[in-house]
């Protein structure tokens, strides 16, 4: 019997490579903290602000980083301190998560469901408010 040669491996698809880049369950959250904090985050405000476990939170920093992502920095302040930036890769998946976002909001929206507040204030759909930013909520992970 003849082999029939394989059309499509998922394993080397551009939506495969991405999703598990920038979609996995944090990703999108830790970026978008990101952009909000004006390109720069500390990892405790990662967790004021997100309901993730420091272990998540730090295997998701590290893959962001292996994929160019973002930058870690160990600052020499009493105690040191972790401070991340994004990359120019980073910063070019801004325009594709919000419109992602966009698509949901409108959606949800239009379906009456509702919205968490934080996400509205990254995305613009709220005003800031700096209350927020300090929630400390169920621990996830």
């Amino acid at each position: 019997m003849e082999k029939r040669e394989q059309i499509f491996d998922v394993s080397k698809d551009p939506y495969n490579h991405m999703s598990r880049m920038l979609f996995g369950r944090w990703k999108p959250f830790i970026l978008m903290a990101m952009v909000f904090d004006e390109g720069k985050t500390n990892f405790s405000d990662f967790i004021k602000q997100l309901p993730i476990s420091h272990k998540v939170l730090s295997e998701n920093l590290r893959a962001m980083e292996e994929d160019g992502l973002i930058y870690r920095t160990v600052v020499p302040d009493a105690p040191p301190r972790t401070e991340y930036r994004l990359t120019e890769s980073g910063l070019s998946m801004v325009p594709l998560l919000r419109a992602v976002y966009d698509a949901g909001w409108k959606d949800m929206t239009a379906k009456g469901m509702p919205i968490d507040t934080l996400g509205e204030m990254w995305h613009g759909y709220r005003e800031r408010d700096d209350r927020l930013m300090t929630r400390v909520g169920k621990r996830g992970g």
